[in-house]
């Protein structure tokens, strides 16, 4: 169990740097999603690929918001294809309709997740976001992203285009584990860190609306012996908004 050993030290290093180095970029962009959320606005999330995980893991389940809305994409999706949603992703004014079609108003944020931060999709989700006067919080590999070049003829990586940009500490590649005898590295960390970062703000972001003596903001478990009517009512408080409730 060597190897399993090393991811574990290696995801725990990782977090710590992302603490010690992000907290205020976290802050910032947990300053704005309060402000957003306790004006009955909704903070959106956008990822491609595998980070489209994250989108998932924060969207109608227990302990998150309800106001918080996914920028689904199904062409997006890696269980349609790996290839088809690569070369969406790398697909130019693909990434702009995505959102332009998209329920978002001036004055909210997005959280957009792009490891290497060079494709398309999440440089133009974002720079239309901004178009619309949306703050555009991007979750990117800083290492990665700084040794590649964009893919978008804008010439910029999301880094470039955000307004509060936060670093995951992942490496170039992702992988974290180098394997004796075997060409590349095994063990990606980035999903790892992607969600402890925005679970964390967006555990912040709730505490602060309570602090402001709004109503408590978040799910509770749907397997737990309590009542269901504050998931009910919280869906219901954002169902205009936010489409997949409605589902």
């Amino acid at each position: 169990m060597r190897y399993a050993r090393e991811y574990f030290e290696a995801a725990q290093r990782v977090l710590e740097r992302v603490w010690k180095t992000q907290e205020g970029n976290m802050k910032s962009a947990v300053d704005a999603m309060t402000r957003v959320a306790a004006s009955g606005g909704v903070v959106h999330v956008f990822g491609a690929g595998h980070t489209q995980i994250i989108c998932q893991e924060v969207w109608f389940r227990a302990g998150q918001p309800a106001c918080v809305s996914p920028v689904f994409d199904e062409g997006l999706f890696p269980y349609n294809g790996p290839g088809k949603g690569s070369a969406l992703e790398k697909l130019e004014g693909y990434g702009r309709v995505i959102f332009n079609n998209h329920d978002a108003r001036p004055g909210e944020v997005v959280i957009v997740i792009s490891n290497s931060g060079r494709n398309a999709a999440p440089i133009e989700v974002a720079l239309a976001a901004k178009e619309k006067g949306l703050t555009v919080v991007g979750i990117t590999s800083m290492d990665y992203s700084t040794r590649v070049s964009s893919k978008h003829s804008s010439r910029k990586r999301l880094f470039e285009v955000a307004d509060i940009v936060i670093d995951n500490g992942g490496p170039e590649g992702d992988a974290v584990i180098s394997v004796e005898g075997m060409t590349g590295r095994a063990g990606p960390i980035t999903t790892i860190a992607n969600a402890a970062i925005v679970n964390a703000m967006l555990a912040q972001m709730a505490a602060d609306i309570r602090c402001l003596g709004m109503e408590n903001p978040v799910f509770i478990s749907a397997n737990l012996d309590a009542p269901s009517s504050n998931n009910e009512k919280l869906a219901a408080r954002y169902r205009e908004r936010i489409k997949y409730y409605g589902g």
